[in-house]
């Protein structure tokens, strides 16, 4: 059984007006006064810390020359991966032609998506070239991290006007650098791997793209040095003077225009 909300007395199944039997209080709209001026000011405070997080994104992204600058830079290595990251000679032999295949980030996906790559796993049991196979797998997979890694934090740019934040982009940057610079010895091991197989026929070495890649990191890391040294100004938005007692207010004029309306309708 229910109880009222004002005096606590027990209600019965019969008592199904909203006007309490004992203390005579409209139990719909007790306490609404209340309720409102609790969710005004839950709406209120919602609403500061959603401003502020805008006020730092719009420092972040346009609160100066060098941030704009930083965001440019974020874009910036994307063009080494267009350049050739790796070449592959492949000399005259039995059904196979000579060429020169320049290896790119394009290159990759179109390998990935055309290949069978459970194949391709499966040369890695294999005692003959098993092993070069698996560090070329491995070389990929670092380079991918890296991008996928650098694509999070383009991301995080963009919300990254305090010191911490900065701090952590130039962790991501020295992280995407590791991963790269992991797949270049894997990736050199792995040429050293199938030119020991195939000495005549394949030979494999890195190519300038994946150098301007990992150069290209570096801008966006200064620019993130220089935000953790001395940190970004950010321009909060004054919001208008909404205080308690004007929720209050509100509050009660919209409780008493309900309860009007409702005793409006129980006369009719």
């Amino acid at each position: 059984m229910a109880n009222c909300p004002k005096c606590n007395a027990k209600l019965k199944l019969t008592d199904w007006r909203p006007e309490c039997p004992h203390c005579g209080v409209n139990m719909v709209y007790y306490g609404m006064e209340d309720r409102l001026l609790a969710d005004a000011e839950k709406a209120e405070a919602e609403h500061a810390r959603f401003q502020k997080k805008i006020d730092r994104m719009k420092a972040s992204l346009v609160g100066g020359p060098l941030q704009i600058a930083r965001i440019v830079f974020a874009f910036l290595p994307i063009a080494g991966l267009f350049l050739t990251l790796a070449r592959f000679n492949l000399s005259q032999a039995p059904y196979i032609a000579a060429k020169t295949v320049n290896a790119n980030i394009l290159t990759i996906v179109n390998l990935l998506s055309n290949s069978d790559l459970g194949a391709l796993a499966g040369t890695f049991s294999s005692g003959v070239f098993g092993r070069p196979m698996l560090l070329f797998a491995v070389s990929i997979v670092l380079l991918l991290l890296a991008v996928a890694l650098g694509v999070f934090g383009f991301f995080r740019l963009l919300c990254s006007a305090q010191k911490k934040s900065c701090v952590k982009n130039i962790v991501i940057s020295a992280v995407q650098l590791l991963l790269i610079a992991a797949g270049c010895v894997v990736f050199n091991k792995f040429a050293s791997g199938i030119a020991a197989v195939f000495p005549a026929y394949i030979s494999a070495s890195l190519g300038v793209g994946v150098f301007v890649f990992a150069a290209l990191h570096l801008p966006s890391i200064i620019a993130n040095n220089i935000f953790a040294l001395k940190p970004m100004e950010v321009k909060y938005k004054e919001l208008p003077d909404y205080s308690a007692e004007d929720a209050a207010m509100e509050a009660a004029n919209e409780a008493a225009r309900e309860e009007a309306e409702a005793k409006a309708e129980a006369n009719a």
